[in-house]
């Protein structure tokens, strides 16, 4: 086979590994997105939790990655050519949005790790640090400083032979030995890591300590579902550092198209193995957690049915023996909570 024909093949893999993979996963990322939105909202249970609250404003942050990347790529396929590709403007704005909000997700997790093992720690007073006001505190702090770095992409971000990316000498040191190795990865593994290990300690003496039963489900269930996102992104998040630090290192042959079309492939597959990893959460605390598997269905079963009930007829409620009535004149609605 003639190396035109290994460079056609690779590029038709690609683009069509690209177009399919980034469709799959949009597709199942903002339903499992928007439905930790709607669940943790919804659920009685879940409001007044922090570890909830960082979960929800993760899945925003998520929802933002996948916007901001997957429906440029979709478009490529379809146009004959990536938008980012065209437009320098585009191509800024991209990389600002999506590294902001992936930075936005992954000091979230630290904060929802951090926040969960105050909330479970056996000291009263570490504890009581644990309130939404720190929580909001803390997301206000994360949305400074992510939108105050994004503006180094805004800048420095180019379009080239290796596609939208940093080709600024200086900026690339600081991405090759700060940015991804430190920020991106050492630093919120180890928090992240460290405090979700802790609360599972916790967790596992929580029983000798005089708290209501539900709370101490509570405490169990959001405890595993945190150390299982901090492992979900380890495995998921190292490939995609290892390639950046790769990719700003290489030795580029302009000449060698068949080393080009090697490298887009492997970014493509890359980039979707990222993309996995914030998508993924509704369905991965599906299979971890049969708490979370039962409140699912509650949520499908009841507050659905009876939401949709209710504003196809907004004159009537759901009565507490989960039969339609008319509404009366003063009437509060009746909760019936999963535990």
């Amino acid at each position: 086979m003639s190396s035109l024909n290994i460079i056609e093949l690779l590029r038709v893999i690609t683009n069509k590994y690209q177009f399919y993979s980034s469709v799959v996963i949009l597709f199942i990322g903002l339903i499992g997105n928007i439905l930790i939105i709607l669940m943790f909202n919804i659920l009685r249970i879940f409001r007044g939790n922090q570890c909830a609250y960082y979960l929800k404003i993760e899945s925003m942050a998520n929802i933002g990655v996948l916007l901001a990347m997957l429906p440029s790529n979709i478009a490529s396929y379809i146009i004959g050519r990536n938008p980012v590709h065209i437009s320098v403007a585009w191509c800024k704005i991209q990389s600002m949005s999506s590294y902001s909000f992936g930075l936005y997700s992954l000091c979230t997790i630290c904060f929802l790790a951090f926040d969960q093992y105050l909330s479970t720690n056996h000291r009263q007073h570490w504890r009581y640090i644990s309130t939404l006001k720190l929580a909001y505190r803390l997301s206000f702090f994360n949305i400074t400083i992510v939108l105050l770095h994004g503006i180094l992409f805004l800048i420095f971000t180019q379009t080239g032979p290796l596609g939208c990316t940093v080709y600024h000498p200086t900026v690339n040191a600081y991405f090759t030995f700060f940015y991804y190795p430190i920020l991106s990865c050492v630093l919120p593994i180890t928090i992240s890591g460290l405090f979700s290990l802790l609360a599972y300690q916790n967790v596992r003496r929580i029983i000798r300590r005089q708290i209501p039963l539900m709370r101490r489900r509570l405490d169990r269930q959001m405890t595993a579902i945190a150390l299982t996102r901090v492992m979900c992104i380890v495995s998921l998040g190292i490939p995609f550092i290892i390639w950046s630090l790769f990719r700003l290192n290489i030795t580029y042959h302009a000449d060698d198209h068949v080393e080009e079309a090697i490298l887009n492939l492997s970014s493509v597959v890359i980039y979707s193995i990222l993309y996995t990893n914030y998508a993924i959460n509704f369905y991965l605390f599906l299979m971890i957690s049969p708490r979370y598997r039962h409140q699912v269905k509650y949520f499908f079963i009841k507050k659905l049915r009876r939401s949709l009930t209710i504003l196809s007829n907004p004159r009537l409620i759901i009565s507490k023996n989960n039969q339609v009535a008319p509404e009366p004149t003063q009437a509060s609605a009746f909760v019936l909570e999963c535990v």
